[in-house]
Protein backbone atom coordinates (compact mmCIF):
# COMPACT_ATOMS: atom_id res chain seq x y z
CA UNK A 1 0.00 0.00 0.00
CA UNK A 2 1.35 3.46 -0.93
CA UNK A 3 1.97 5.98 1.81
CA UNK A 4 -0.02 9.19 1.44
CA UNK A 5 2.20 12.24 1.09
CA UNK A 6 1.31 15.24 3.28
CA UNK A 7 -0.37 18.17 1.59
CA UNK A 8 1.97 21.13 1.45
CA UNK A 9 0.92 24.68 2.26
CA UNK A 10 0.78 26.90 -0.86
CA UNK A 11 4.16 28.24 -2.03
CA UNK A 12 2.97 31.85 -1.59
CA UNK A 13 2.15 31.11 2.05
CA UNK A 14 5.55 29.53 2.66
CA UNK A 15 7.35 32.47 0.98
CA UNK A 16 5.43 35.04 3.04
CA UNK A 17 6.06 33.14 6.25
CA UNK A 18 9.80 32.79 5.52
CA UNK A 19 10.09 36.46 4.56
CA UNK A 20 8.18 37.58 7.65
CA UNK A 21 10.41 35.51 9.93
CA UNK A 22 13.53 37.02 8.33
CA UNK A 23 12.18 40.57 8.65
CA UNK A 24 11.10 40.03 12.26
CA UNK A 25 14.66 39.53 13.49
CA UNK A 26 13.45 36.55 15.52
CA UNK A 27 14.83 33.06 15.27
CA UNK A 28 12.51 30.30 14.08
CA UNK A 29 12.60 28.87 17.60
CA UNK A 30 11.50 32.23 19.05
CA UNK A 31 8.69 32.54 16.50
CA UNK A 32 7.49 29.01 17.28
CA UNK A 33 7.59 29.65 21.03
CA UNK A 34 5.72 32.96 20.78
CA UNK A 35 3.16 31.48 18.37
CA UNK A 36 2.66 28.52 20.73
CA UNK A 37 3.64 25.90 18.16
CA UNK A 38 6.58 23.52 18.17
CA UNK A 39 9.77 24.43 16.36
CA UNK A 40 9.49 21.10 14.53
CA UNK A 41 6.00 22.01 13.27
CA UNK A 42 7.21 25.42 12.05
CA UNK A 43 10.13 23.74 10.29
CA UNK A 44 7.79 21.27 8.58
CA UNK A 45 5.55 24.15 7.45
CA UNK A 46 8.52 25.99 5.97
CA UNK A 47 9.74 22.85 4.19
CA UNK A 48 6.34 22.11 2.66
CA UNK A 49 5.76 19.04 4.80
CA UNK A 50 2.57 20.34 6.41
CA UNK A 51 -0.57 21.94 5.08
CA UNK A 52 -2.03 25.25 6.11
CA UNK A 53 -2.36 25.55 9.89
CA UNK A 54 -5.59 26.19 11.76
CA UNK A 55 -6.93 29.75 11.74
CA UNK A 56 -5.90 30.20 15.38
CA UNK A 57 -2.27 29.41 14.45
CA UNK A 58 -2.41 31.80 11.48
CA UNK A 59 -3.67 34.56 13.79
CA UNK A 60 -0.85 33.94 16.27
CA UNK A 61 1.78 33.89 13.51
CA UNK A 62 0.46 37.15 12.04
CA UNK A 63 0.57 38.70 15.49
CA UNK A 64 4.04 37.44 16.46
CA UNK A 65 5.50 38.45 13.10
CA UNK A 66 3.47 41.69 12.95
CA UNK A 67 2.38 40.98 9.38
CA UNK A 68 0.65 44.08 8.02
CA UNK A 69 -1.94 44.52 6.83
CA UNK A 70 -3.56 41.76 8.82
CA UNK A 71 -5.05 38.96 6.78
CA UNK A 72 -2.11 38.60 4.36
CA UNK A 73 -1.11 35.24 5.77
CA UNK A 74 -4.72 34.02 5.45
CA UNK A 75 -4.85 35.24 1.85
CA UNK A 76 -1.55 33.52 1.01
CA UNK A 77 -2.96 30.35 2.56
CA UNK A 78 -6.09 30.56 0.40
CA UNK A 79 -8.34 31.37 3.36
CA UNK A 80 -10.41 34.29 4.57
CA UNK A 81 -9.75 35.79 7.98
CA UNK A 82 -12.67 36.40 10.32
CA UNK A 83 -12.96 40.11 9.40
CA UNK A 84 -13.29 39.36 5.69
CA UNK A 85 -15.70 36.50 6.36
CA UNK A 86 -17.86 38.80 8.51
CA UNK A 87 -18.04 41.43 5.74
CA UNK A 88 -18.85 38.86 3.07
CA UNK A 89 -21.85 37.69 5.12
CA UNK A 90 -23.44 41.13 4.92
CA UNK A 91 -26.49 41.42 2.71
CA UNK A 92 -24.99 43.79 0.12
CA UNK A 93 -21.48 42.27 0.02
CA UNK A 94 -21.97 40.49 -3.33
CA UNK A 95 -23.21 43.73 -4.95
CA UNK A 96 -20.24 45.63 -3.52
CA UNK A 97 -17.75 43.01 -4.75
CA UNK A 98 -19.24 43.05 -8.26
CA UNK A 99 -19.12 46.85 -8.40
CA UNK A 100 -15.44 46.83 -7.39
CA UNK A 101 -14.50 44.31 -10.10
CA UNK A 102 -14.06 46.71 -13.02
CA UNK A 103 -12.19 49.40 -11.04
CA UNK A 104 -8.61 50.28 -11.91
CA UNK A 105 -5.90 50.01 -9.26
CA UNK A 106 -5.99 53.78 -8.79
CA UNK A 107 -9.76 53.79 -8.35
CA UNK A 108 -9.50 50.88 -5.93
CA UNK A 109 -6.95 52.84 -3.88
CA UNK A 110 -9.42 55.73 -3.58
CA UNK A 111 -12.20 53.38 -2.45
CA UNK A 112 -9.83 51.81 0.07
CA UNK A 113 -8.89 55.21 1.50
CA UNK A 114 -12.56 56.14 1.91
CA UNK A 115 -13.34 52.77 3.56
CA UNK A 116 -10.36 53.15 5.94
CA UNK A 117 -11.67 56.60 6.91
CA UNK A 118 -15.08 55.12 7.76
CA UNK A 119 -13.41 52.33 9.74
CA UNK A 120 -11.35 54.85 11.77
CA UNK A 121 -14.55 56.71 12.64
CA UNK A 122 -16.06 53.48 13.99
CA UNK A 123 -12.94 52.57 15.99
CA UNK A 124 -12.86 56.03 17.56
CA UNK A 125 -16.44 55.71 18.85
Amino acid sequence: MATQQPTSAPPEFIRLLEQSIRLSGLTKAEVAFKAEISAAYLSRLLHGERGVPADSVLLRLESVLDIQPRGQLFHAAGRLDSSVSRVLKKKDAPVLMRSLGPLTDDEMAIVLNVAEGFAKNHRAS
